[in-house]
């Protein structure tokens, strides 16, 4: 027992001061100490984005979020390879314990006759019954399994990180939906509101072809125009149901199950105003997919020092202790016991170039991890000064749509009574008419578009996930 004590004191020692391969350092990429280059990003704004999508204050877009964080099927693969990479960092750690093992047989046996030698020596029938249990421990010396458990450790932890940046981008998707969804129907909405109008056009038309006022060609293209804009609003209902079904699916139900509760429109939601941009270096404590990318480096950094371990002795300590008899009875008596215990040593000597093979491997995926980190750092600031860019450009088009809007109006009013009144002639209405039809489908197209950026906004920010829907 003393052996014992010596040699595990020995290894503590060695696994509180020796593991081989680099030690992993996290590292910044240079570029994320400035700010956003975008005109107007507000880079000292703070603020808390991890459920911004309630600041559109749509109780009916709130309740779809949560249903879909509970149901999504995307979601529940990404949570599943969560425990996934825990049971695997479980089977690294085991490696740290000495294992145990009992085992039991009995045999009958009879000897050859023929291969006795002597008459009378040959052919008899014995029994023999075993009991044993063996221990082996293999001390980590030089820390492999240290090394290992730091890379299952760091891949359990980008697990969390993927299942946070599905989260992201599932909660993007509904919102994207939803605001598609809302935009299709204000804008059939639009369409709809002009048919009423161009055919009451249609028949004061009509009426004054009737008395002598008006001709066949104005009827004509009154009716042109109505026409038209009635083969707009199937279009319309054929994109607004597609957003239903794909709500639907993203939800973990059926095309059709949320026809029934979305088909009703209830306007357009109001996007906020401004968005807490925060500093480029915000993205690397926010954004899921840049933390997964970094723990997978340290998960490829760590692998280097398993392989390096390989170069190595490996010690172990084995043990076992036994029971032999050849009767059942005679098993439990002083003179069946045995035992054993010693140390053992394995060092690979020649291997044809696999253990430094395999080194070169991991050192070549670590530096693939490290330019996939450094890479994705990039997209991500890519991805913010674009959408910065696209909402604030959209919210001066719009404002711009709203005027034009306005004065569309007047211009489409002041058209109708001049023609009433026999001073225009009605091509000057329907110009008009098709002009409000026009500028008030931009407007809510634009309105839409403004929404749908400060979504795509939201994410390359990082927002939308918390610690306390994807635990680690």
């Amino acid at each position: 027992m003393k052996i014992v004590s010596r040699l595990t004191l020995l290894s503590l020692a060695f696994l509180t001061s020796c593991a081989v391969g680099p030690n992993y350092k996290a590292g910044d990429p240079a570029d994320t100490a400035g700010s956003f280059v975008t005109p107007g990003a507000d880079a000292s704004a703070t603020g808390d984005i991890t459920d911004w999508w309630e600041k559109f204050r749509e109780p009916k877009l709130n309740n779809l979020i949560r249903q879909a964080l509970v149901a999504n099927q995307d979601l529940k693969i990404a949570v599943s390879r969560v425990a996934e990479a825990r049971a695997t960092r479980t089977i690294a750690r085991a490696d740290y314990f000495p294992q145990l093992n009992a085992g039991a047989n009995a045999t009958r046996s009879k000897s050859s006759e023929a291969a006795a030698g002597l008459p009378g020596l040959g052919g008899q029938t014995t029994n023999l019954f075993n009991l044993n249990l063996d221990a082996s421990w293999e001390i980590d010396v030089f820390g492999g399994t240290r090394r290992n458990v730091e890379a299952a450790t760091a891949d359990l932890q980008a697990a969390g990180e993927n299942a946070r940046d599905v989260q992201v981008g599932l909660i993007g998707e509904v919102a994207t939906a939803y605001l598609e969804l809302r935009g299709y129907q204000a804008r059939k909405s639009v369409a709809e509101r002009n048919l009423k109008s161009q055919r009451d056009t249609l028949e004061l038309t009509r009426t004054r072809q009737a008395v002598g006022v008006s001709n066949d060609l104005d009827v004509a293209r009154a009716e042109a125009q109505m026409e038209a804009t009635a083969a707009a609003i199937p279009v319309y209902e054929a994109s607004l149901r597609r957003s239903i079904y794909r709500l639907g699916v993203l939800l973990g139900g059926s095309p059709g199950s949320l026809v029934d509760n979305l088909i009703s429109y209830r306007g357009q939601p109001v996007a906020p105003p401004a968005v807490p941009v925060g500093l480029p270096s915000d993205l690397l404590r926010r954004r899921p997919d840049i933390r997964r990318s970094e723990r997978e480096l340290a998960a490829a950094t760590a692998r280097i020092g398993v392989a390096v371990a390989d170069l190595y002795p490996k010690f172990s300590l084995t043990a076992g202790v036994g029971r032999s008899a050849l009767e059942t009875q005679e098993l439990f008596n002083g003179r069946a016991g045995s035992w054993s215990l010693g140390p053992s040593l394995n060092w690979p000597i020649f291997t044809a170039g696999k253990i430094r093979g395999n080194i070169a491997v991991q050192n070549a995926r670590q530096e693939q991890a490290a330019a996939t980190y450094e890479k994705t750092v990039y997209l991500a600031m890519e991805d913010v000064e674009g959408s910065l860019i696209s909402f604030g450009q959209e919210q001066k088009r719009y404002a711009s749509l709203t005027r034009a809007v306005g004065a569309t109006r007047r211009a489409s009013s002041l058209a109708n009574d001049r023609y009433k009144a026999g001073l225009e002639d009605f091509l000057t209405v329907l110009e008009a008419d098709r002009q409000l039809l026009s500028a008030e489908d931009s407007q809510v197209s634009s309105q839409t578009q403004v929404s749908l950026n400060l979504v795509r906004l939201y994410k390359a920010l990082g927002g939308g996930w918390g610690e306390a829907r994807v635990k680690k």
